[in-house]
């Protein structure tokens, strides 16, 4: 009797992880892998160290027009942000290891800024320039799922410090690829704050992020599309980078609408010129509105 019971028992057993409709469990990941999985996908790691580049911020369901941003990068510390637009001449955000500050024409001095300050829509500059999360987060575990496109590994990282942009982060990277999908920024309840998805990457021996999309998930719903224009491997005058001296960033004021395209152009700018090593396309068209000209390799 006792033996037809156990049968009985293992038989139901066999029968319920059998079950067609039963979801697979995640498979782990040994520790070694997923830090070799992070280091392959960080995103901040995935740009060169020195560039010049243009974005544009669009809040997608908000009336506001498009901001573009011409951003100059030296290094993890040292980040410039031009705002491009006609009534925005002059302004800047400069953030050094110290902080950010905002910078204007005829202000006293710089404003400090918060480092979560949003530029437009749910865009920080950190989402901009993308989060150094082998840097400033550890892995607490890592597993790989099934979605739709293959093979997702989806690691769970932690702030190493409060000075983090967010506590907590789920990100899902594709196996096949060693690329980002998609991160999920927690609060410490665990409660998901933002998503920002990466839709859309330049091709190339150093892959950029070429589409963004952030979703604020507390409360608004707000979209904003982040879109590379154009980006220029190049070295950066360390002037640009001094909070008290602006006369390298008023040089930049004093160039002509296309002097931006005479710094990429140079001498590769004849048909036929060689082009130098870190030379990276220009991206999507700007808008109709938008009378800036765009260089694009041949």
């Amino acid at each position: 009797m006792a033996y037809l019971m156990v049968l009985t028992l293992m038989l139901a057993f066999t029968s319920g992880a059998a079950d067609p409709g039963a979801r697979p469990a995640a498979a782990m990941i040994a520790p070694a892998a997923a830090a070799d999985i992070l280091k392959k996908s960080d995103v901040a790691t995935l740009a060169p160290a020195t560039f010049r580049a243009r974005f544009r911020v669009t809040a997608l369901r908000e009336q506001a027009d498009p901001m573009d941003l011409e951003v100059w990068r030296s290094g993890e510390s040292k980040s410039l942000v031009r705002f491009l637009g006609p009534k925005e001449k002059g302004k800047y955000l400069l953030r050094l290891e110290g902080g950010v500050w905002f910078l204007a024409p005829g202000a006293r001095k710089p404003v400090k800024m918060s480092p979560a300050h949003r530029l437009r829509g749910g865009a920080s500059l950190d989402d901009i320039l993308g989060i150094h999360y082998g840097r400033d987060y550890v892995i607490e575990g890592a597993t790989e799922t099934e979605e739709a496109g293959g093979p997702l590994v989806v690691l769970d990282l932690a702030a190493k410090s409060p000075r983090a942009p967010y506590a907590r982060v789920r990100y899902f990277v594709r196996r096949a690829t060693d690329r980002p999908v998609r991160a999920e920024y927690l609060l410490k309840s665990g409660k998901t704050s933002s998503v920002v998805e990466f839709l859309e990457w330049k091709e190339g021996s150093r892959p950029v992020v070429r589409k963004l999309v952030l979703t604020d998930r507390l409360g608004s719903g707000l979209r904003t599309e982040v879109t590379l224009l154009e980006m220029e491997e190049r070295t950066i005058p360390d002037g640009l980078f001094d909070l008290g001296d602006p006369t390298e960033r008023k040089k930049l004021e004093e160039r002509s609408p296309d002097a931006s395209v005479s710094l990429m152009r140079g001498a590769f700018g004849k048909p036929g010129a060689p082009r130098p090593r870190g030379w990276c396309r220009s991206f999507p068209a700007p808008a109709a509105s938008d009378s800036r000209k765009t260089v694009r390799a041949a």
